[in-house]
Order: structure tokens, then sequence, then C-alpha cells
């Protein structure tokens, strides 16, 4: 059962302190930042289906677009997880294989490909060629997780005791404490057998419904 940032902390406390409580004060404040820094080590590590996210985009009507369609990505969008696919017609589908942006030079006008640009800070913008009005585009894409705001925000990660044994090392290592090394062993151990889970092929098929977006261009 996925957890809250206050019982992680909890369980922090529970061995750094030994006090079965919520930190509060100076402590509360910076150990939840070290639970969202293990998360974004852990989303650094690779893939984790939990960051999986589908955006469907729709050009609307107007002309077709003569050259290239640039498309303004979700805030949170980090890197495509398959080729974005156009829907053009009787469930057909057609993918626009991404390439690097000087690569562009090297296609024909009819081509059909998109390149990534912009940055974290900036945004990212798809730029897609050949791409007709009144297309419906599927993006399939690996977001940056979201984090801990409150305290009552729950683990995106399916194994918190990664956050709990994290959050422990850089509270340890902060303390020049000689525990460190060992916790930090524990936690990268349980993040490697995560990894490993999440990388197996499903056994079991499809069991939850995707978050999908609907918007378009222009809007």
């Amino acid at each position: 059962m996925a957890r809250t940032l206050s019982q992680i902390l909890q369980d922090v406390n529970s061995y750094v302190a030994l006090d079965n409580s919520v930190p509060t004060g100076t402590d509360v404040t910076v150990w939840s930042n070290y639970a969202n820094l293990a998360v974004l080590k852990a989303a650094a590590k690779g893939p984790f289906p939990q960051f999986n996210k589908s955006v469907v985009a729709a050009t609307g009507g107007g002309p077709t677009f003569a050259t290239l369609a640039s498309i303004s990505l979700p805030s949170n969008f980090r890197e495509f997880i398959t080729a974005p696919q156009v829907d053009i017609g009787s469930g057909t589908f057609s993918g626009y294989i991404q390439i690097e942006p000087l690569e562009r030079y090297s296609k024909q006008p009819n081509d059909r490909y998109c390149y990534v640009l912009g940055n974290p800070s900036e945004g990212y913008t798809a730029v897609f060629n050949a791409l007709a009005a009144n297309a419906t585009l599927y993006m399939d894409f690996q977001r940056f997780p979201s984090g801990f705001a409150t305290l009552t925000d729950v683990c995106e990660l399916d194994d918190d005791t990664y956050i709990v044994e994290q959050v422990k090392s850089y509270v340890l290592q902060a303390r020049s404490d000689d525990r460190f090394p060992v916790v930090e062993d524990k936690a990268m151990a349980i993040l490697e057998d995560m990894k490993g889970r999440q990388d197996r092929t499903p056994q079991g098929g499809i069991n939850k419904t995707p978050h999908v977006e609907t918007y378009r261009i222009g809007e």
C-alpha cells in the first residue's frame, strides 16, 4: 500500500532519533527535501512505468501544414517512450520517428519525422514534419516525477522503503554518522530490485488505465 510522506518520515525518525513520530521544525523541512531528492535519484536511474503518460493532440481544422507543425509538450515532459503515432484512419497508425534536430537537413519534404526542442527550464516543443490538418497524434512519454509537495502526498514509486532508506542515508551522511555507508548500500539495493521488477515483461496484462489528456494546437 502506498504511503504518505508523513508516514515515510516517521519511519526515518524512528531510526535516526528513536522517536516514533513525525519530525518537526527544521528536520521535517530538510527531510522532505531529501525525500524529493530520493525520488529524482530513482527517476534518473531509468524509466519507471509510474512516470509514463499519454497525451492526445488534435491539430484541428485549417489548412494542411506546409512544412512543420510545432506542438508544445506538457510541462513535465522528459522524453518520448516510443515514436509518436498519428491516426490515419480506419484504426491505422503511422509513426513519426524522432530524430536529432540537425538530422532534419538530410530528410525529404514529405518524410514523417519529429524532433524535440527546448529544456526543462523553458519547456519542450515537438516539431513534426508533413503533419496534415485534422490529424490526431498519440504521444507516450516519460514525465518528471511530481515528488512530495506536502506531508499527505503519496509516494509515486511502488516501493517506498527505498525512500525511507535513502532519506536515512542523507541524514546520516549530513551528521557524519558511521552508519551512513551501510544504509546507503541498502537503499541502492532496494532501488536495483525495484528497477528490476519494473523492467520485467508484464505477466498479467494491462491492469491500469492510462491518464490521457486531449488538447488542440493553438489553444
